[in-house]
């Protein structure tokens, strides 16, 4: 990684104990574990061809390594400027590998969990954690050193605050827009599946990294949201270049998002499809819609979501 791993533990320690701390993730706004993806990926995930494909994605919750690996992916590489992805990726694989489904939710699912309006006490419970850490260490040493030492120094709901974002979905959200928790079956299958995958980590940002190699997928999730159109499509070009014949680029999730959303002027500026559309016209891109995750929520398949992909021809 990057980064010196002393230093990236030493702010992590500090972060537990309350500390702000400005280092390169937190200038840009990324400084926080996302514990589950905020985006309803099994909405999305069949538009992509990845069975036996590359993908270069972006997401520190790790979902959209676990669902692409479900789906067939056998070369992964995952891009994120916050240093502690890989640390929570491993971690959530050892849960995976070493816990049954019931387990797994209860040491990693916190905010509105086991009830809606509880948050879940048995969050990286010790005894749970005693049956992964063996698994954990083999995986990748410096995790298993990352987490041993905040769970033997810290409550676990001081980590879970102050390491990881809050944007938490309720329990039935989170399991329908992962697959592989979808039911014993997926989690089963997802198992033995990443036993045999092992994604390489770049600690970067996006805009500075210089790829070295061409991917049959790219997924950006929802970066774009944050960006100014002028971003966007930097971002896109610089992408672009590092797909394969026939990939896809999925450029950004969009929330609440159809073809005939009409744009609002608080609203980030990617949503102003025209404008986006015009400003990409070389690309082409598909504006793809799929049920919500507020769909999910609320059981409502007209509330639709959307990702903007590109394909390379």
């Amino acid at each position: 990684m990057e980064e010196n791993f002393d230093i990236v533990l030493d702010n992590a320690i500090k972060r537990c104990e309350g500390l702000v701390i400005y280092d390169k993730a937190f200038n840009k706004g990324f400084n926080q574990i996302y514990p589950f993806a905020t985006e309803n990926i099994s909405g999305y995930i069949d538009k992509f061809d990845l069975k036996d494909k590359s993908l270069l994605t972006v997401g520190s919750s790790g979902d959209q390594v676990i669902n692409a690996i479900l789906y067939g992916c056998k070369k992964i590489s995952v891009l994120d400027i916050n240093p502690y992805t890989k640390f929570y990726y491993y971690l959530k694989i050892a849960s995976i590998l070493d816990l049954n489904l019931d387990e797994f939710m209860t040491f990693l699912r916190f905010k509105r969990y086991p009830s809606t309006f509880k948050d879940n006490k048995d969050v990286f419970n010790s005894q749970l954690y005693n049956k992964i850490k063996t698994t954990l260490r083999n995986l990748d040493y410096e995790s298993y050193l990352f987490w041993d030492e905040l769970f033997q120094s810290f409550n676990p709901i001081d980590i879970r605050n102050n390491l990881f974002s809050l944007d938490e979905d309720h329990n039935r959200i989170i399991t329908k827009s992962n697959s592989y928790l979808q039911n014993q079956d997926s989690y089963e299958l997802v198992r033995n599946k990443l036993k045999t995958i092992s994604p390489t980590f770049i600690i970067e940002d996006l805009f500075k990294v210089e790829l070295q190699e061409k991917y049959d997928n790219i997924w950006l999730s929802n970066i774009g949201t944050y960006l100014s159109r002028h971003f966007v499509k930097i971002m896109t070009d610089k992408l672009a270049k590092s797909l394969n014949n026939n990939g896809q680029l999925l450029i950004s999730y969009l929330y609440k998002t159809t073809k005939d959303t009409k744009y609002h002027d608080d609203w980030s500026p990617i949503y102003d499809l025209e404008k986006v559309f015009s400003l990409l016209k070389e690309y082409n891109p598909n504006l793809i819609s799929f049920i919500g995750v507020d769909g999910l929520k609320f059981e409502d398949s007209d509330s639709k979501d959307a990702i903007l992909v590109y394909r390379k021809q």
